[in-house]
């Protein structure tokens, strides 16, 4: 689904056409680009990271909504 403001030829539009061109608005003038996907390499490292984060997330969830409160209001001080 297309996000666009102002006409598409206009001065000042941006937003983004089906995932593919983004326009924008930058330092330099008016800009539209084709938006690459990301390669998803798997290294040691990223698969590492990848593994810690599930860990904390399981344990995140396993927590109380007491235990939660009790953590974020640690967090916030």
């Amino acid at each position: 689904m297309a996000k666009i403001k102002d006409p598409l030829l206009g001065s000042s539009a941006s937003g983004s056409i089906g995932k593919e061109l983004t326009y924008s608005k930058r330092q330099s003038g008016n800009q539209v680009r084709f938006q690459k996907k990301q390669a998803d390499l798997t290294t040691v490292d990223r698969t590492t990271q990848r593994e810690y984060f599930l860990e904390a997330t399981g344990k995140w969830n396993s927590l109380t909504d007491e235990q939660k409160e009790l953590w974020n209001d640690f967090i916030e001080s």
